[in-house]
């Protein structure tokens, strides 16, 4: 049976050394004139809709006005991405590259994302950290919904679609370095890998209790192991 392996981006797959958050300062400053608190708020584990909805909304914008503006930040944010990504030293996580090779090399799995980032920056970061977006065949996107919980369902959606194969909970990963990821795999039903390679410690990630856990993927041997079991 192939497996569904949905990966999140950011902590996960690569360190973006917060060139995220300066492309939706620009977007959101080029259209609202503000940024909102962003500053102090924590993205971590948020889709890009809920971060731009929470800090306009806490400058008494209007979430309507907000929501009809969504594809424009998401352009303007893909558009600066183009620019400074290559410039902030972007890299993959320990392991990632190693990890993604050996995955290509099998036909008993299907490679995907599951993010917060919209669809539009997505591949723009992966391949600013040297890691080629194609080989993601399927993707479930904040810019697809405002709640994380959502984007499983989406992802094994557009997985079935693709394939013609049934992916379900049952034989879906969900790998990401958040208690969000932790708990949108929890939504979806699927097997829940928690990986320690960004802003959570492990034993906050294991409060949550995945299902798997690792500091981060670099021992591939093993990563594989859990992951095909």
């Amino acid at each position: 049976m192939q497996k569904l392996l949905l990966f999140d981006i950011d902590g996960t797959l690569i360190r973006s050394n917060g060139a995220g958050r300066l492309t939706l300062a620009y977007a959101l400053e080029r259209l609202y004139g503000t940024a909102g608190p962003l500053d102090s708020y924590n993205m971590s584990g948020k889709t890009d809709p809920r971060i731009i909805t929470d800090l306009l909304t806490a400058v008494g914008i209007a979430p309507k006005e907000i929501h009809k503006k969504l594809p424009a930040i998401y352009e303007l944010m893909a558009e600066h991405g183009q620019k400074i990504f290559p410039e902030k030293e972007m890299s993959a996580c320990p392991g990632v590259p190693e990890l993604l090779a050996a995955l290509a090399r099998r036909d008993d799995v299907l490679l995907g994302l599951l993010t917060g980032n919209s669809q539009l920056t997505a591949p723009l970061k992966l391949a600013a950290a040297g890691i080629d977006p194609l080989q993601f065949r399927v993707g479930a996107y904040g810019s697809d919904a405002l709640d994380r919980n959502d984007l499983p369902t989406i992802g094994m959606a557009r997985a079935n679609q693709l394939t013609g194969s049934v992916f379900n909970g049952n034989n879906t990963l969900i790998i990401g370095d958040t208690p969000a990821d932790i708990l949108c795999a929890r939504a979806g039903k699927a097997t829940a890998v928690a990986v320690a390679s960004g802003w959570h410690a492990a034993d906050t990630l294991a409060e949550y209790h995945p299902d798997h856990l690792f500091d981060n993927l670099a021992d591939t041997d093993q990563v594989l192991q859990i992951l095909l079991a």
